[in-house]
């Protein structure tokens, strides 16, 4: 189960999920306030939690009992609130919001919010102005890292679901005003990773690595940016496998041991 980043939509994951199809059943839910069916929500309803807790909904009225979690920025935030609230069987959150050090300010993703009115009004013209060289490197500059593995039509999804994103704005400052609190309560293998230049969660103010769960597999990843399936999604499909295969051996959440390494690029 994948659940996108802030202003962004299932459309996100487009690289990755052929790959998954091969071996897992995947869903790919838009987030309440994000994707062509959004609506606004009240400041309680776009707390992670909240968020975490209508994607759990949604997926147990569907018949999914228990997933394997995967989330990008709010996504990881949102996927650790649902292994907090005792649905799924692994998590890997890649450069997950929510993990602010104390006492950092958190800025807001104000560019973005200004960007999402301008878009939504810009639509018939979406289609060439990102085929221009200086919408490229605005759009993709603080996200990624390696701007010649993103397609136009990536990019395209992209400006589409930022501009869908109805709740943009009130996720993005509960996501600023609150912190992930829930580690204690996650009792299944946990992977983060972060892109070593991360310009969106950046080391060290929203890093903080004694806010997730005991044995964490805490990951950086050479040469990628925030949008880490983009830069990087052969290393971000080994960590899900990883992961995934950590859930099928026994967990022993009573084991303080956290796991630190760094992963090689893909070349």
């Amino acid at each position: 189960m994948l659940v996108h980043g802030l202003g962004s939509a299932a459309s996100y994951w487009d690289n990755i999920v052929p790959l998954l199809d091969q071996r897992f059943r995947v869903h790919t839910p838009d987030l309440p306030g994000h994707g062509p069916a959004a609506r606004r929500l009240s400041a309680d309803e776009a707390h992670p939690g909240r968020l975490a807790r209508s994607v759990v909904d949604r997926l147990v009225a569907d018949g999914v009992e228990s997933a394997h979690l995967v989330g990008l920025s709010l996504g990881g935030w949102v996927v650790l609130e649902m292994a907090a609230q005792g649905y799924g069987a692994s998590v890997v959150a890649l450069a997950p919001a929510g993990l602010y050090r104390p006492g950092a300010v958190i800025r807001g993703e104000h560019k973005e919010a200004l960007a999402h009115h301008l878009l939504d009004g810009l639509r018939p013209l979406l289609p060439a102005l990102i085929r221009l060289g200086v919408v490229r490197q605005l759009g993709l500059r603080a996200n990624v890292a390696n701007a010649d593995r993103v397609t136009d039509a990536q990019l395209l999804a992209a400006a589409v679901a930022l501009a869908d994103a109805r709740a943009f704005a009130v996720c993005d400052r509960s996501a600023v005003e609150h912190h992930f609190e829930g580690a204690e309560k996650v009792r299944v293998p946990v992977a983060v990773a972060f892109g070593d230049r991360d310009q969106v969660l950046p080391a060290p103010d929203c890093q903080e690595r004694s806010l997730v769960p005991a044995r964490t597999e805490w990951v950086v990843v050479p040469n990628c940016g925030h949008a880490m399936t983009w830069d990087q999604p052969q290393v971000c499909l080994e960590l899900i496998d990883r992961t995934v295969a950590r859930a099928a051996t026994e967990y022993d959440p009573g084991n303080v041991l956290r796991v630190d390494q760094n992963i090689p690029p893909a070349t």
